[in-house]
């Protein structure tokens, strides 16, 4: 099993490579197997291919910050973030929860972000 600070960095490092627009940083936390749904109930994008693809289409967050502690439990880890969008010259944030699952090799299995954009907040 994957020691839990390992998981705890690799979130954090998530959220830091979100904010510096450093899709191949993302991409490289991923197993070859991995997959991504952004956000859940969205398409599960499955293998390092379409992990790839799904980052590099899609405009990043403009700053991913977590917002309390990464939470371990056996291979997985839930990260409580905020995420900042600009969108027609307008800033938002929007509370986010990703899950991630981990494999022996320390490289994400699956990351999945829980958040609706219903609850996007003007700042």
């Amino acid at each position: 099993m994957v020691d839990a600070q390992h998981m705890r960095t690799v979130m954090e490092r998530y959220a830091a490579a979100v904010s510096a627009g450093d899709k191949e940083a993302i991409v490289s936390f991923y197993a070859p197997d991995g997959s991504c749904q952004v956000p859940v109930g969205g398409p599960v994008h499955q293998g390092i291919d379409a992990v790839r693809a799904f980052y590099e289409g899609n405009e990043l967050a403009e700053t991913l910050v977590l917002t309390g502690p990464v939470r371990v439990a056996g291979n997985e880890a839930a990260a409580p973030m905020v995420a900042q969008v600009c969108f027609d010259g307008v800033d938002y944030e929007l509370d986010v929860v990703d899950v991630a699952v981990f494999n022996d090799d320390g490289l994400l299995t699956s990351l999945r972000a829980f958040y609706s954009l219903d609850d996007l907040r003007a700042v």
